[in-house]
């Protein structure tokens, strides 16, 4: 009731075109309505496929499929989104990550086993000092606590200060993150979720699926907020 009427005395706001009565989300529906949705993807990485390709799996994935196990991520990085994400990542908009993962909650498919844990993209210690955030961590905490699965944020580091992934191609992202984590699987989990604000290439999660299995992690599963199409350079 007292929530109520807090949202009758000062309605919310929508954070993309500022109408009233955007709800709990403060995102009104016609601006949710022009988030790009990732409907028809590959299953394993989870690449945008046209509508008309009737198959589960990208060309790349058959020839040569990632270390990872699958890669869900429901939404394209695309605009709106792209602006919402890129301000929380530069701007330091942190009211933005509620809506994030809200727009995350609101899509989840069916899980039928739960991870052990889920492990936020790791920053560089240089760079989380820069920033004064993971991102990636302050989005995926409220899927997690919904969900009921832990977040583990200590047993995976980023060892080196790799440069920026912006403007690489593919194979300069693969050659920029090699050797970058270490992972202590002293828990002894067997089944762990990746997470990322944004996949690219791939490059990176990719990297770290690599380092979480050689410590005998049976299955590593990827999940994004949002895919970049294959031309799309972040």
């Amino acid at each position: 009731m007292l929530k109520r009427i807090i949202q009758t005395i000062y309605p919310a706001t929508c954070i993309l075109c500022g109408a009233s009565g955007a709800g709990d989300r403060d995102l009104c529906h016609a601006c949710e309505a022009d988030i790009v949705e990732n409907r028809s993807a590959c299953c394993t990485c989870a690449i945008p496929l046209p509508d008309t390709v009737n198959q589960q799996f990208c060309g790349q994935c058959l020839q040569k499929p990632p270390v990872y196990d699958a890669a869900w991520s429901p939404l394209l990085y695309a605009q709106p989104l792209e602006w919402m994400i890129q301000q929380v990542k530069f701007n330091s908009r942190l009211s933005f990550t509620r809506v994030l993962s809200d727009l995350l909650i609101a899509r989840l498919p069916q899980i039928e086993v739960l991870p052990d844990c889920i492990i936020p993209v790791p920053l560089h210690a240089r760079r989380l000092t820069e920033r004064g955030f993971n991102q990636s961590l302050e989005v995926i905490r409220p899927v997690a606590k919904y969900l009921n699965i832990p977040v583990d944020h200590k047993s995976c580091r980023r060892k080196k200060h790799s440069q920026p992934q912006s403007g690489m191609n593919a194979r300069q992202r693969r050659q920029n993150i090699k050797d970058v984590f270490e992972f202590d699987n002293r828990m002894g989990y067997q089944y762990i979720v990746i997470f990322d604000d944004v996949i690219t290439t791939g490059s990176t999660v990719n990297e770290l699926a690599r380092v979480i299995k050689r410590q005998g992690v049976k299955r590593v599963d990827v999940w994004a907020l949002a895919r970049a199409d294959k031309n799309y350079s972040v």
